[in-house]
């Protein structure tokens, strides 16, 4: 078992002085002294139980069996040194791959300039988004699919971390031929009992949900609510980063009380991140304020660590 105590060292000296032909010179290359390349050496073929090289007065030059023991030694030093070369560029964030899943709202509004930035500083990572429900998100996450989710929480879960990135308050949706889009300013929750309500994702979850109605009309795909709304089919509940601001065919009020939407990073409890993943979380905390002040919104930290979406007057898209 005395091969178990050959090192790259072993290897790497024997390969310089097969390659240079003196123990002088190998030394030289290595920045060691003689005696301590010949002492290597000597210890590698102690190891291995047979000579490696032939020495004369003159030159050093590989046996038989060093000969053939040569490529093999350079491809695995060659091996090795590729590999830590590989981790280092992994670590030092040069390459690497990263998965999110993500609600739709931030994916469309906020999320294409924090890429940009990202892949400015990184450009050598990949990113791969996957858009989804807060429930999809999560799931995604609890299932490891993706690396860390962007949403909100569905249900409690322990094997999860949540770090706030926001909050953004929730309005109601209607089309601007509907007769709650008679008036421009805050609603009360029970003004819509007896509306026909367009449930979504986030609709299901929210605490003031017994308000309103049951409704047969459940579309999870926020392209589609948006179309059911501007046919008029119905009212909707949507977060104020959810509604297109240049649609001119509908209309959104603020309710009262007022109900958020906290969205963050959803992250597996006691798992640590890919350097390339971790980067890429940092970035989303570092620009995702930069961002909300750019729509005219600002994400404020409450005493309770959460963040909070500071909007005084949340606009309508079009006027009654």
């Amino acid at each position: 078992m005395k091969h178990l105590n050959i090192t790259l060292r072993h290897l790497r000296t024997f390969i310089i002085v097969a390659r240079q032909g003196s123990f002088n010179l190998a030394a030289q290359e290595l920045s060691r002294t003689q005696p301590a390349v010949t002492l290597a050496i000597k210890q590698l073929e102690e190891f291995v139980g047979i000579k490696l090289l032939e020495r004369t007065t003159r030159s050093v030059a590989p046996t038989n069996e060093g000969e053939n023991f040569l490529p093999i030694a350079e491809r695995l030093v060659r091996d090795f040194d590729s590999a830590i070369y590989d981790l280092r560029a992994t670590a030092e964030r040069r390459v690497g791959h990263v998965s999110i899943a993500i609600v739709p709202s931030v994916a469309t509004n906020l999320l294409p300039p924090i890429i940009k930035t990202f892949s400015n500083a990184y450009p050598g990572i990949n990113l791969h988004l996957d858009d989804d429900s807060s429930r999809g998100v999560q799931q995604r996450v609890e299932r490891n699919e993706v690396d860390f989710g962007v949403g909100s929480m569905w249900q409690p879960s322990q094997n999860l971390d949540f770090t706030p990135l926001f909050s953004d308050q929730l309005q109601l949706v209607c089309h601007r031929d509907h007769p709650l889009s008679a008036e421009s300013g805050p609603i009360e929750w029970g003004a819509m009992e007896n509306e026909t309500f367009l449930d979504s994702g986030i609709t299901k979850t929210l605490r003031t949900r017994q308000h309103f109605a049951s409704s047969k009309f459940d579309f999870p795909n926020i392209t589609t609510l948006m179309a059911m709304l501007k046919s008029n089919l119905g009212v909707s509940i949507l977060p104020s980063l959810a509604v297109p601001s240049s649609d001119q065919e509908l209309v959104t009020r603020l309710l009262v009380p007022i109900e958020t939407r906290e969205i963050g990073l959803i992250t597996r409890r006691a798992w640590t991140l890919s350097p390339a993943a971790e980067t890429m979380a940092e970035t989303i905390l570092n620009e995702v304020p930069k961002q909300l002040a750019n729509l005219g919104l600002s994400a404020l930290v409450s005493s309770d660590n959460s963040a909070r979406l500071n909007q005084p007057e949340l606009p309508t898209l079009a006027s009654a």
